[in-house]
């Protein structure tokens, strides 16, 4: 999932700084108590006409937010920000880019990784909350009273991880957050509901509809590399597009490096797959995912070359040119920190350097995501198991993954048992994610709104409304707006005296 949202390019911004976030905003020890970090955060207000008008909360997530980056949503920024007036407002993550309450000599120092307790969802969600009551009073003198007709209405909003983390804002805290819009959000994974083979099977379904015979022909050169690679003497490495001297000494040094390398290079083939798949929007015969089914569907290329051109093209070292020494570095893959593995707590993958260590850590904890690659899939056959995970986190952070804390916790399984109200899911039917989504309305309120054409919040896209979106995301763009609009009106009407906001 983070190989997409960091390549996020929105509304370029200068980055700011809150010098007074709290490291622990749940008291449960004296630890770290009333000690304080610089979280930084970005802000548009071009379009603010003042108290009275809504705020977007943009929600960060799995990766560091460059000023490059800035707002990540166009549709957000440029377009309903302007419809209504409104302010956004989009803190970074706690522990990704400059956003970090520990650093990492300190988590060391102590026996129990503190980032147990301090990197965990509800404490980011209360970094954006705290974040949030600061600059609208202090900055933007909105009242916090939704009587008052200085009353700024709360509109959370993402897409991904931080869509989830969007519901999740309305869900735990609806006395302040009164809407969220959550795009992509993997209800269904994080409440452990979804089978763990749905994932790759479904792309598996979306590339088979892109070229006709790709699922057999990926199936077909998978399977022949694996048996060159279990029968070879040197991993076969180079003769798949790996740099020298680049396969990983955990590999190398493992009682069978053979099985090892097959395991690791075929998370490779399907997290880059994934990463495909999710930016397979608009649709067209130029993006990366026909692309893959293009080459694997070669009848000119053997199966080791399709696997090796496949690799190369996506991961190759950007200032080599030369064509005939291309080559993919398989250390480059791995994520940072100690006992770093490619296989990780992610099967989609989770990234690479800082960002990947850090989702790491969240999937290794309460983000607990079951993706296996079933036979029926044109991966590799490998279940993922609970086992395999707590080994995984065990050796990498001393940590057990707890994966019903979180739901048994918020209920986010059952939302109107619960009389949550007023969110907005978006799907692409076509994203391997849109597996966890919720597809349908739950209520007049808990609503869905599903893109046949769509993949990974193609409706949150870093470009925003172009000439080049399908008409079921034109007619998205329109839905949302109507949508929002609607339930802003609602909270608009226990405002007295105050101008009405134009939302169509």
């Amino acid at each position: 999932m983070p190989s997409l949202y960091i390549a996020l390019a929105g509304i370029p911004r200068p980055e700011q700084f809150f010098d007074e976030q709290l490291v622990n905003h749940l008291f449960d020890d004296n630890t770290v108590r009333q000690q304080f970090y610089s979280q930084r955060f970005y802000t548009l207000d071009e379009h603010f006409l003042g108290p009275g008008h809504p705020i977007f909360l943009i929600l960060g997530g799995e990766g560091a937010i460059s000023p490059e980056t800035g707002i990540f949503y166009p549709f957000i920024g440029d377009h309903l920000a302007a419809q209504w007036g409104a302010f956004v407002l989009e803190p970074e993550h706690r522990f990704y880019g400059k956003s970090q309450p520990l650093n990492f000599t300190a988590v060391k120092k102590v026996e129990e990784d503190l980032r147990v307790k301090l990197f965990t969802p509800e404490q980011a969600l209360h970094d954006a909350l705290t974040l949030l009551d600061h600059v609208r009073g202090n900055q933007l003198g909105c009242s916090k009273d939704r009587a008052s007709p200085e009353y700024c209405p709360i509109i959370s909003v993402g897409g991904s991880y931080p869509g989830w983390l969007s519901a999740m804002a309305r869900i735990m805290f609806p006395n302040i957050v009164d809407m969220a819009y959550a795009a992509s959000a993997p209800m269904g994974f994080y409440a452990q509901q979804v089978d763990q083979f749905a994932y790759y099977n479904h792309i598996t379904n979306v590339a088979e509809t892109l070229i006709p015979g790709c699922a057999v022909a990926t199936q077909s050169a998978l399977h022949d590399v694996e048996l060159a690679i279990l029968t070879s003497d040197d991993l076969a490495a180079t003769s798949i597009g790996v740099c020298e001297g680049t396969v990983p000494d955990y590999v190398l040094q493992d009682d069978d490096p053979n099985t090892r390398m097959v395991e690791e290079l075929m998370m490779v083939v399907g997290y880059t797959f994934a990463n495909d798949n999710m930016s397979d929007y608009p649709p067209s015969t130029a993006t990366r995912f026909y692309k893959a089914c293009e080459t694997f569907t070669s009848q000119s290329l053997t199966s080791i070359e399709k696997v090796k051109l496949f690799l190369v093209e996506r991961l190759s070292r950007k200032d080599d040119s030369d064509n005939a020494t291309r080559c993919w570095a398989m250390t480059l893959q791995m994520p940072s920190g100690p006992h770093a593995t490619i296989s990780s707590g992610d099967w989609s993958g989770v990234g690479t350097g800082d960002n990947g260590e850090s989702w790491d850590f969240q999937t290794c904890t309460l983000l607990v995501e079951a993706i296996g690659f079933s036979k029926d899939s044109m991966f590799v056959p490998r279940e993922w198991s609970l086992e395999w995970l707590t080994r995984h986190c065990q050796s990498r952070f001393g940590v057990s993954p707890r994966p019903y804390e979180i739901v048994q916790k918020w209920h986010f399984d059952d939302l109107v048992t619960y009389n949550v109200s007023h969110i907005l899911f978006t799907n692409g039917l076509k994203d391997g994610w849109s597996v966890s989504g919720i597809k349908s309305n739950l209520s007049d309120s808990l609503v869905a709104l599903n893109f046949p054409n769509g993949a990974h919040h193609s409706d949150l896209s870093h470009l925003g409304p172009n000439r080049n979106d399908t008409e079921d995301i034109e007619q998205g763009y329109k839905a949302i707006s109507r949508i929002l609009g609607q339930w802003l009106r609602d909270v608009k009407s226990a405002m007295p005296s105050i101008s009405e906001v134009s939302v169509c």
